[in-house]
């Protein structure tokens, strides 16, 4: 379950970053919502980035252990 959550999160980031990088293109936004959008925007960037590097860092977790196992079965 947990692993949709963690999907549905990089696709909650990205469609949210796509409405607002709409926003900001049409043009129709004053200088402050724009500054507003682009600071929600950043802090967005970041959360997907811890995301992705935690992500990163299970699946090289995951290799390290495969690994591992298969050095264990080769001295065998």
């Amino acid at each position: 379950m947990n692993k949709n959550k963690s999907a549905d999160s990089y696709e909650k980031i990205f469609d949210e970053l796509e409405k607002i990088v709409h926003k900001m293109d049409s043009g129709d936004i004053s200088l402050e919502k724009s500054m507003e959008l682009f600071e929600k925007g950043m802090n967005l960037i970041k959360d997907g980035k811890e995301k992705l590097d935690q992500a990163e860092a299970r699946v090289k977790t995951l290799i390290d252990e495969s690994d591992s196992e298969l050095d264990s079965e080769e001295l065998e």
